[in-house]
């Protein structure tokens, strides 16, 4: 019963929304029925002005935080407590005396991660918080700078922050999760919102590309034979496909004329191509080199070539070779945290990592004759294996 209690609790201080009882009491009108249509913060500021919007920010911040105190004074574990806070964002979302309508829920669940990393990260030894804190800093930054967009941004760093503080071993790992999920979402919805990301023809392939991690974990399970006739298979039939669209008009026109979803692009009507090519890279990195190693080229390649590419094609200014140079920086980012990440599981050091991060962004730059998917993880293995 004290548990039923105890998120019922959460769930009404969350559900108190200050920015709809004020904006109603000095305008005379719903909050979300102007602007953004959210009981949010800034909604409040354009409505009614900045002192009702800082009481509207403060409690959204601070609600989550008290219902997760008031469950400890009620002697409540750590997993009620934390959950109690949550309930609190549940509540904010949807609020039962607005027909559950309610705002986004970020600030609550921004004060929670807020209170959440004060209770984890801030307790590591101190050289592993401020190397943690460099590494994500250089992201938040260089995605700003390259996107000048919030929630692009967040939808790069709260995946790395959570990633991180995994490695870290943090308690309630769970939690941190929980919030990284809802608030990701909420980047996400912002971002569809505003249709600030283009991704351009077959753009399936640049989201569904982070799939291709599950292959690399293939690859650093099984046995090494085994792995390698499996991409060898898998990489016969793209080349097989790709053949027979090279050679038949029917398949040709098929392919690229008939068949709704595009599964190539444009400028692969007459080559081999990238998805063929990426497992050509993988093969060669794996049949070459150490599995870590292979997998740690493999991950500039998945997620380093995607940023790229999302970046480059939405936000791209300056021109760099053939590509942009915000895709760039903002590859290089992701390729340095991925050489980080790598250094934090203990699958290699952390130089000759940063080493492969740096080949890797270069080969993914320059106009080289061998295509980056080939390119990218070859010679950032070899790399890597100098060292």
């Amino acid at each position: 019963m004290k548990i039923v209690l105890s998120l019922l609790i959460g769930y009404f201080l969350g559900s108190f929304l200050p920015a709809y009882f004020l904006v109603k009491a000095m305008a005379g009108i719903d909050v979300r029925s102007v602007g953004t249509r959210h009981a949010g913060t800034m909604n409040v500021y354009r409505t009614v002005g900045l002192w009702p919007a800082a009481v509207t920010a403060f409690y959204d911040t601070t609600k989550g935080i008290l219902a997760v105190q008031i469950s400890k004074m009620m002697g409540q574990s750590d997993f009620v407590a934390l959950l109690s806070g949550y309930f609190a964002v549940i509540g904010h979302v949807f609020p039962f005396y607005l027909q559950f309508k309610g705002g986004k829920g970020a600030a609550t669940s921004v004060g929670l991660l807020l209170f959440f990393l004060w209770n984890t990260w801030l307790k590591l030894p101190v050289q592993y918080f401020l190397s943690d804190l460099l590494v994500l800093l250089l992201l938040v930054f260089t995605f700003f700078w390259a996107t000048r967009k919030g929630d692009v941004v967040g939808l790069f760093v709260l995946p790395a922050l959570g990633l991180v503080l995994s490695f870290r071993r943090v308690d309630n790992l769970w939690f941190l999760w929980v919030l990284v999920g809802t608030l990701w979402t909420i980047n996400l919805r912002n971002v569809l919102e505003e249709k600030v990301i283009k991704l351009g023809e077959a753009s399936w392939r640049v989201l569904v590309r982070p799939s291709a991690f599950l292959l690399l974990l293939l690859g650093l399970k099984m046995e090494k034979e085994k792995f390698l006739l499996l991409v060898v298979i898998v990489f016969s039939i793209f080349l097989l496909a790709d053949i027979s669209r090279l050679i038949s008009r029917r398949v040709h026109r098929f392919f690229h004329e008939e068949l709704e979803v595009k599964i190539y692009r444009s400028e692969e009507r007459k080559k081999i191509s990238s998805m063929t090519l990426f497992l050509l890279g993988v093969l060669l990195s794996f049949l070459l080199f150490e599995r870590e190693i292979s997998f740690t080229a493999g991950c500039f390649l998945i997620f380093g070539d995607m940023t790229a590419k999302i970046v480059g094609v939405s936000f791209g200014r300056k021109r760099l070779f053939h590509k942009s140079f915000e895709g760039t920086m903002a590859a290089f980012a992701v390729n340095l945290f991925v050489a980080y990440t790598i250094f934090l599981s203990g699958l290699m050091d952390f130089f000759p990592a940063f080493l492969g991060s740096v080949v890797a962004t270069t080969c993914e730059v320059l106009p080289l004759s061998i295509d980056d998917n080939v390119s990218v993880p070859v010679f950032s293995s070899l790399a890597m294996n100098l060292f």
